[in-house]
């Protein structure tokens, strides 16, 4: 192939980038994948047709073709950093730990300063149970990008795990300050004040009032499961059964725990007076997990 045809074959395809690039933003991810492969067809040669193809391959679910095409990326550029942070975003989502966090050590060998891949550390910190070293990882991240809601959020998650109550709801209502539509943090902080292990920080009428607000915000089985939670510690308990069994009709897959649930409520528990007797006869009791994990929402 002649110079010539070499260099318009690679206009053509960065023409054809910034297309795949509008069919993404807009969320029309199988026309960017075909408008990256396209890109791929006329100039093998770019890092970022095959990076963000890998990205939309990855936001489908499509976790062995994301990774296959950060290899090429990092083939063609080994100095991309972003290429080996989303190649550590999907090894973690995969389950593939300690493959996602090498990755995460070589995106941040290229750029000490890339805030996004400690969130990412401490994500995985956090499945381990390893919080300490998360909330280490957080800390850095806000250093660099201050008062970041996102990192704020994830900061508190971490610290409600550490049953550091006090800093967990600051953190959530700084959060709510920054941007007034994070139902996450509105239902997050709504369990904690609901169900905390210390009593001294539950609010069961203030949770309910965060509950509602995360519902005006988005309505989904886990947030009204929050809702039912926090009727419940207020005493308020036919509230409490008639939000729980929609909570059950929300989820999908159904939630068997919120069928648990709802007999605690029942029985005229609330679900920290259930979690207290559960203790003192040795049952096992269920512990009160953050209802966000630092990627998707989560029920327990």
């Amino acid at each position: 192939m002649s110079q010539k045809a070499r260099d318009y074959g690679s206009a053509e395809a960065e023409k054809i980038i910034e297309v795949g690039l509008d069919f993404a933003h807009k969320g029309k991810l199988k026309d960017a994948l075909r408008a990256f492969t396209r890109a791929i067809e006329l100039d093998e040669g770019k890092c970022k047709a095959f990076r963000y193809r890998g990205i939309s391959h990855a936001r489908i679910g499509n976790h062995g073709a994301a990774i296959s095409d950060f290899d090429k990326a990092l083939e063609r550029n080994p100095e991309c950093a972003e290429c080996f942070f989303e190649r550590a975003n999907v090894k973690m989502f995969a389950g593939h730990f300690d493959d996602a966090l090498e990755d995460v050590a070589a995106c941040l060998s290229l750029d000490k300063r890339f805030a996004p891949a400690y969130p990412l550390r401490a994500g995985i910190h956090a499945r381990r149970g390893r919080l300490r070293e998360a909330l280490d990882d957080i800390n850095t991240a806000l250093s660099i990008s201050l008062e970041r809601p996102d990192y704020l959020h994830n900061r508190a998650v971490i610290m409600t795990g550490l049953k550091r109550y006090g800093d967990a709801i600051r953190d959530y209502f700084r959060v709510i300050e920054l941007d007034p539509m994070s139902g996450g943090s509105y239902n997050n902080l709504a369990w904690l004040l609901a169900t905390a292990e210390d009593p001294r920080y539950r609010d069961c009428k203030k949770a309910i009032f965060l509950a509602r607000k995360a519902l005006e915000i988005g309505k989904n089985g886990a947030w009204l499961d929050t809702l039912a939670a926090a009727y419940a510690e207020c005493g308020s308990f036919e509230e409490a059964i008639q939000v729980e069994k929609e909570a059950y009709e929300e989820s999908n897959p159904p939630n068997e725990n919120f069928q648990k649930r709802l007999q605690i409520y029942r029985n005229g528990m609330s679900y920290a007076q259930w979690r207290e007797k559960g203790r003192i006869i040795g049952a096992p009791a269920q512990s009160s997990k953050c209802r966000q994990t630092f990627f998707e929402a989560v029920q327990t």
